[in-house]
């Protein structure tokens, strides 16, 4: 009932009770359905048939009043399907799965007598199948066809057999504890190279208390661990584990020392708020390094102490480690981890721990804003301006306002921290909408790193070279490296080379799926599209003119972590971005190694450039600063600005000062320049005044709103219904414009063409009910599914 907007009616049997928060199955159309009961004890107006509900699904309600109007109101507001919402809501495993299963027919029933009785023969071959089903009642669909393969779809063509879809209970899936019988052979005779892995891991790191990370790290299965336990060689035994994810421990993290006065008054007055029992939103402005961190923890123990829960949210994953040990020694088992990166067992467990009460502190990503915790009292989201709080597919809400909602639901407090806040956060604190807290300074007196600006056009005028590293920043790094300090590059572009470029005729190699080039990866040796993830080998010469003269083009951290190798041999260095991320247990190691100092340089994206704490970081060096500003978005200026003073917060955090240096092309940019000086007002106040020219956010409100479709003239006949739709409302609406339609600056994404409009308006309701009536056309016109999407508040129009 996903793809629903409006709600649906239903008959509640008396054999069954449902209440609302309740999961339960019913019939839709001709197949069945899991939906979630709003409201109950109504009676029908006479005259209205419904038809009942079939099953109740859960004990107890899984949703709460409270997140069930927050699902109402996401729904309302991001105008989505209710269902969407609802099922983003409950990161459960179903506890019923659909299975396709195989039984006799009358008619096969009556065959297989007569074949028994010797009045049949025309069929021995089917008497196995027939006597197998007979003898079990029923039987999976694939292992029925895995065991008799052709009689199957025989037997079913004679309508002896029958498919039918049941639903059954889901098992508990069992977690193993592994250990070797004895020593391993030197020379194990019959065994796959898969088995021999298991047994080395064994070997070298000892036994496992969970078969799932053994596996992991022997690229292994469970049929080969199975057939070892078969033949003597290892024990399988039930793991009496708490499979809660947990990192070791650390007595330094729970280390107490004291507040600087601008922490502890912050802190007091963050107290008051939370001792009220009203709902407050404050937005915590402090400089990199200010100790937001320990002023969140303290605030949260402080909560607990009054006898409620406590959430916050971190924008990434990447992130969640780090802040995870902390909340781990502060909480012990009182802490409980989301984020879409557990598997599906952990999430179940983690959130039925927060739904009993056993877990009262909830850190996570985007989606933990919807963990079942009761009397919430403060929500806090920290670097609360990361565009990975938005999501971007349906439901397309914005976790930052979701959590200031549920906040509000909840009578709680809510704390937006960030030393670079959104322009719509700081505008809401100056309108006196939030309150603002500031730090304005580091803890222990440390000051914010020196930044420097390398312009790179005077840099290529006296060098005549276009290398990617200046001599200015070589030297400084040089300088580090023999002072034994650690330096991080960063360069917000992963792969090795931007695109693969013909000398010959000037084509690039580009997606299938989406109008922009392939970039080149050196790793994998394949051009690859960081949109949809299409793929394709490198070829020998130019599919357009069958030139040989080839060229990559451009830097990404792969080429300049082998440049660095090159320019510094003895360092030790070593590359942090998703690519490297994406192997199990790299990213964390990585980070563990920096923070040993075992590593000596660290080139990265922007995932190192927020959130880290490296005390012996002395030196952050930035590529390319200005690439993001060539982005036509609006807020491309305020992402350059928060990156970079996000980058330079990394330097200095320890006993001795930091440096930045930026090599920018646009040296005179105020982005750049105030950015090096790390002045965030001024730049609010700079930006400020272009959004008020242009009639962009914060002083109005925006929507992103885009026909689709797999061809240009399906998107194109989508987009002419929706623009004579909105034109007349742009005439009779005040404060409403209406730009576009017009290609989307990527015209192709993911298989379908894209055609944009984008909606201001001064009244953010009035948006919202044009939005409403703009979805309920598309209903009524019959738009294909998916063929337009709608975004309210969108952090990216591209």
């Amino acid at each position: 009932m996903a793809g629903i907007r409006n709600t649906l009616t239903y008959l509640v049997p008396d054999s069954l009770t449902a209440q609302p928060g309740q999961r339960v199955q019913v019939p839709l159309a001709s197949r069945r359905a899991v939906g979630i009961v709003l409201r109950s004890g109504s009676t029908l107006p006479p005259g209205i048939e419904a038809r009942p509900i079939l099953r109740v699904l859960d004990a107890e309600p899984v949703l709460s009043p409270e997140l069930l109007e927050l699902g109402l109101w996401i729904s309302d507001y991001y105008i989505a399907p209710v269902g969407e919402v609802y099922r983003t809501m409950l990161p459960l495993r179903s506890a019923t799965r659909c299975a396709r299963v195989a039984r006799l027919s009358e008619l096969g029933l009556k065959k297989l007598e007569e074949m028994n009785t010797g009045t049949d023969a025309a069929a021995p071959e089917l008497d196995e199948l027939l006597n197998y089903l007979a003898g079990r009642g029923s039987v999976p669909e694939p292992s029925l066809r895995r065991k008799f393969a052709e009689l199957v779809s025989r037997a079913l063509k004679e309508k002896l057999v029958v498919i039918e879809e049941v639903d059954r209970d889901r098992a508990q899936r069992k977690v193993y504890a592994v250990r070797l019988t004895g020593p391993v052979p030197e020379k194990p005779v019959r065994l796959s190279p898969v088995a021999l892995r298991i047994l080395e891991v064994l070997r070298t790191q000892g036994s496992a208390a969970d078969h799932r990370e053994l596996l992991q790290t022997a690229r292994g299965n469970l049929g080969a661990l199975k057939k070892l336990s078969g033949s003597g060689l290892i024990e399988l035994s039930p793991s009496p584990v708490d499979r809660r994810p947990t990192l070791p421990w650390d007595p330094e993290l729970d280390a107490p020392f004291s507040l600087t006065p601008a922490q502890a008054a912050v802190l007091d007055d963050l107290t008051q708020q939370l001792a009220s029992g009203k709902f407050h939103t404050v937005l915590l402005h402090g400089v990199t390094g200010s100790g937001k961190t320990e002023i969140y923890l303290r605030l949260i123990a402080r909560c607990l102490e009054m006898g409620r829960t406590a959430l916050m949210l971190v924008p990434e994953i990447a992130l969640t480690p780090s802040a995870q040990a902390q909340f781990q020694a502060r909480f012990g088992p009182q802490m409980a981890l989301l984020h879409s990166a557990l598997t599906e067992n952990e999430r179940h467990e983690e959130w039925w721990r927060i739904r009993r009460g056993e877990a009262r502190v909830v850190l996570g990503t985007r989606s933990a804003i919807f963990a079942p915790l009761d009397r919430l009292g403060a929500v806090i989201v920290d670097e609360e301006h990361d565009t990975s709080y938005k999501q971007d597919e349906t439901p397309r809400y914005n976790g930052r306002d979701v959590a200031v909602v549920r906040a509000q639901l909840a009578g709680a407090l809510a704390v937006l921290g960030s030393a670079t806040p959104s322009l719509e956060s700081f505008w809401n604190a100056r309108e006196g909408k939030y309150g603002l807290a500031s730090l304005p300074e580091r803890v222990v007196g440390r000051k914010l790193a020196e930044v420097e600006i390398v312009d790179m056009r005077q840099e290529f005028r006296e060098t005549h070279t276009q290398a990617p590293v200046s001599r200015r920043l070589h030297e400084e790094i040089e300088a580090q490296l023999a002072e034994g300090r650690q330096t991080i590059i960063l360069l917000n572009r992963r792969g090795y080379s931007w695109f693969l470029l013909c000398r010959s005729c000037g084509q690039t190699r580009r997606c299938e799926n989406c109008s922009i080039s392939l970039v080149y990866h050196r790793r994998e040796h394949r051009l690859i599209c960081h949109y949809c993830g299409y793929s394709a080998p490198v070829p020998p010469d130019c599919p357009n003119c069958h030139s040989k003269h080839l060229q990559y083009v451009g830097e990404g951290t792969e080429k300049v972590e082998k440049k660095f190798a090159e320019l510094f041999p003895d360092a030790r260095g070593a590359r942090l971005d998703r690519d490297v991320a994406r192997r199990h247990g790299q990213f964390q190691k990585i980070l563990d190694d920096f923070r040993s100092g075992k590593i000596d340089l660290l080139v990265g994206t922007q995932l190192i450039s927020k959130g880290h704490d490296f005390p012996g970081v002395t030196l952050v060096g930035v590529l390319s600063a200005d690439m993001g500003l060539g982005f036509p978005d609006f807020r491309a200026a305020e992402r350059t600005f928060q990156l970079l003073t996000q980058a330079a917060g990394r330097a200095g955090r320890g006993e001795i000062p930091g440096r930045v240096l930026v090599q920018t092309f646009f040296p005179d940019h105020y982005t750049i320049r105030m950015a090096a000086e790390q002045n965030y007002e001024a730049f609010f106040n700079k930006e400020m005044r272009f959004r008020r020219m242009m009639h962009y956010p914060p002083v109005t409100a925006l929507a992103n709103v885009i026909a689709q479709g797999a061809k240009l003239d399906q998107a194109a006949r989508v987009a002419k219904q929706v623009g004579d739709f909105l034109v007349p409302l742009e005439k009779e609406m005040e404060g409403l414009r209406v730009l576009g339609p017009t290609p989307a600056p990527l015209a192709k994404l993911q298989g379908r063409f894209r055609i944009q409009f984008l909606m201001k308006c001064t009244s953010r309701a009035r948006l919202n009910s044009i939005l409403r009536r703009l979805a309920d056309f598309s209903e009524q016109q019959g738009f294909p599914q998916r063929s337009l999407v709608i975004d309210m508040d969108p952090l990216s129009v591209m």
